[in-house]
C-alpha cells in the first residue's frame, strides 16, 4: 500500500527508547527490511534516548545496516544563547541582560523547550512591567509561573505526594535530579547520597532512601531502572522533568539558590557529557 503512494513518505516513531515490548520491535525489525528489500521510497526516522542505534533496537542487530544514525546532543551555550537573542528580536526594542541570558541556559540545560518557554515568559513579565530589558528576577518569576502552568506539575505532584508521614519524595527527587550521570542520564543510588545529605542536612545512607527510588521507578513511574540489584542504574523516564524538578525546587524554595548552584556545579563535574 505505502508503495502505491507514488511519492516519497516520512515516517516518524518518536520516543522509541519507551518501548519495552520484544514482539513489537521483532515487528519493527521486519518492517525495516520490507521497506529496505522492497525499495518503497518509505523512510523510517526513530528518535529515542540511546548511545547508538544498536542500543536503541535492542538486540535486533540485523537490521542495523539499513539505519543511519544521527546524534542529537543537547544544545550548547552558544547555541541557546543565539536562540535566545533570536527570540528576543521579535519584540522591537526588547533585549536581555547578560545575567538573564544565563540564568536562562543554566535552568535549560541544552534543552529548547525551556530555553523557549522561560525566554517567552520572562519577556512578557517585563513587557507587561512596560520595560524593554529582561532582568535576571524577570526570569526567576517566569520560572515560578512556568512550574504551576507547565503539564508536567501533575507529573511532579504524583512523583512526590504521599499520605505517608515524614516521607522523602520531594527531597530524593531533586536528589536524583542533582545526581551525576552518564551520557545517556544513568545514575545510581550511590550517586543520589551525597546531593541528598546536602538537601536534608544531614548524613543519608542508602537504605534510608533506597524505597524512594524502588517507588519513583515503579508505581510512580518516574525513573527506568535497569540492571540486577547491586548493579541498578536508574535514569529519567522523560528527560525534560529532570530540569523541572530543579526548576520546581527553587521556585517552591525547597532549596536556596546558592545550594542550587553549589549542587548543578558539582553534578556538571562528575558527569559525562550529554548524549540525550
Amino acid at each position: 500500500m505505502l508503495r502505491d503512494l507514488g511519492r516519497q513518505a516520512l515516517i516518524v516513531l518518536d520516543e522509541l527508547d519507551r518501548m519495552d515490548d520484544d514482539e513489537a520491535l521483532s515487528l519493527l525489525a521486519d518492517t525495516v527490511k520490507t521497506f529496505s528489500d522492497h525499495g518503497t521510497g518509505v523512510t523510517l526516522m526513530f528518535v529515542g534516548v540511546a548511545a547508538s542505534v544498536e542500543h536503541l533496537l535492542g538486540e535486533h542487530e540485523s537490521i542495523v545496516r539499513n539505519v543511519r544514525q544521527i546524534p542529537m546532543p543537547r544544545m550548547s551555550y552558544e547555541e541557546l544563547e543565539t536562540l535566545l537573542e533570536k527570540g528576543f528580536a521579535q519584540v522591537d526594542g526588547l533585549a536581555a541582560t547578560e545575567g538573564a541570558v544565563s540564568r536562562i541556559i543554566y535552568a535549560a540545560e541544552g534543552l529548547p523547550h525551556f530555553a523557549h518557554l522561560l525566554g517567552l515568559g520572562s519577556g512578557h513579565v517585563a513587557v507587561t512591567d512596560d520595560r524593554s530589558t529582561v532582568e535576571k528576577a524577570d526570569v526567576e518569576r517566569a520560572e515560578a509561573n512556568a512550574v504551576q502552568t507547565h503539564s508536567m506539575f501533575s507529573e511532579y505532584r504524583r512523583a512526590t505526594d504521599s499520605p505517608q508521614p515524614g516521607h522523602l519524595f520531594e527531597q530524593v527527587l531533586l536528589a536524583c535530579a542533582y545526581a551525576p550521570r552518564d551520557g545517556l542520564g544513568y545514575f545510581r543510588a550511590g550517586d543520589v547520597r551525597k546531593p541528598l545529605s546536602q538537601i536534608v542536612g544531614r548524613p543519608m545512607t542508602i537504605p534510608q532512601f533506597q524505597r524512594h527510588l524502588a517507588e519513583l521507578s515503579a508505581d510512580r513511574q518516574t525513573l527506568n531502572r535497569e540492571g540486577e540489584i547491586r548493579r541498578r542504574a536508574y535514569r529519567f523516564r522523560n528527560p525534560l522533568f529532570q530540569p523541572f524538578v530543579k526548576m520546581t525546587a527553587r521556585a517552591k524554595g525547597l532549596i536556596s539558590a546558592e545550594l542550587a548552584m553549589r549542587l548543578q556545579d558539582q553534578q556538571e563535574a562528575s558527569s559525562g557529557p550529554a548524549l540525550v
